[in-house]
């Protein structure tokens, strides 16, 4: 079995996948970005992926968004990851040394208070551990807490995020839709057929009327026409015979529905 994530190691992936399963127990491989973390997953039956969904602050992330209804994956886990960033330098600079910052652009957005305050000139790299390979004299990298030492750096500022509770929540997923009989909680892709008035209250009063509660609801660009969309629906719910009501009924009101992920909800 095969562990893909982010890399290079240090990164949030990284950590994520530790807090899911140690190196010991399994292959962990990096990549350089989500779209081949993704395509690993789909091609390698016997592996897993761990990719950011959503990010407290920022919202949902796009791309694996797209690939939960493009590719074929299937999230079968999810894992809570604290964010904590720290400004890295060459071991010489100070705060008031340093220039320009580099970090992955999610990284960028949920430091920009701090970046504006130190009125740091910013640029972009593919991970956050990859910024670290960008430190000289007055330039530093963002990049997670603790991960800096592992390759020889040490922090010049800690916990330098915009907001204290910043969190970010990985999928697990996989290329099958072999899921836990003892999930708690389901994912749908639901499709319009066409666009009419009330597309999304009609998805909103349907699980309504089964009482059943909505955790995570995204909509996403269909790509075909302007003005379409999809809808990404996370329901605090096993797939149950109310469930199967609800897919009837959608389906009913000219929606197609997938199931992209069945699994327990982590507290």
């Amino acid at each position: 079995m095969r562990l893909y994530y982010l890399g290079p190691k240090g990164t949030f992936s990284y950590l994520a996948s530790q807090k899911f399963i140690s190196e010991n127990e399994i292959e962990y491989s990096a990549k350089t970005n989500l779209h081949e973390v993704i395509k690993a997953v789909s091609s390698n039956d016997q592996s897993v992926g761990i990719v950011p969904i959503e990010n407290s602050i920022e919202g949902t992330i796009n791309i694996v968004a797209d690939s939960l209804a493009q590719q074929q994956i299937y999230a079968h886990g999810e894992i809570h990851l604290d964010i904590n960033f720290a400004l890295y330098g060459n071991g010489t600079d100070s705060l008031k040394d340093i220039k320009k910052v580099y970090s992955i652009a999610p990284a960028i957005s949920q430091t920009t208070n701090y970046i504006h305050q130190h009125h740091f000139l910013y640029d972009y790299t593919d991970s956050t551990i990859q910024s670290l390979d960008k430190i000289d004299k007055g330039i530093g990298a963002i990049a997670p807490l603790g991960s800096g030492e592992t390759y020889g750096y040490q922090p010049i500022d800690k916990h330098i995020q915009d907001y204290p509770h910043n969190v970010t929540r990985f999928l697990i997923v996989k290329n099958h839709t072999h899921f836990d009989k003892n999930a708690n909680t389901t994912m749908f892709l639901i499709t319009p057929q066409y666009d009419k008035p009330g597309l999304l209250a009609s998805v909103l009063n349907t699980f309504a009327l089964f009482n059943i509660n909505l955790s995570w609801i995204e909509s996403r660009p269909l790509k075909t026409q302007l003005g379409m969309y999809r809808f990404f629906v996370q329901a605090d719910t096993p797939v149950t015979h109310d469930i199967n009501k609800v897919i009837t009924i959608l389906e009913t009101l000219d929606f197609k529905v997938k199931l992209i992920g069945s699994f327990n909800k982590e507290q």
